[in-house]
């Protein structure tokens, strides 16, 4: 009988998560603040940042499978 655990199989990927969703915060907020510095108006310093925070996101996303993959190599 396998051992029991109080945790699920894929909890660690919460924190991994979390840390892309604050990155992808970050860059969103960078991303604001430095047109909302130019006089940009507002409704395109949040579709910047909007498009900012979900390219970053993506990208993170994209980037957990080829680090599997390079660990399966290495």
């Amino acid at each position: 009988m396998p051992p029991s655990s109080s945790q699920p199989p894929n909890s660690d990927w919460i924190p991994w998560l979390l840390v892309m969703l604050l990155f992808s915060a970050l860059i969103a907020a960078c991303v604001g603040f430095l047109k909302a510095l130019d006089n940009t108006p507002v409704s395109e310093v949040l579709l910047s940042a909007g498009a900012a925070f979900g390219a970053t996101a993506l990208l993170c996303l994209a980037v957990v499978p080829v680090v599997q993959q390079l660990r399966r190599r290495g």
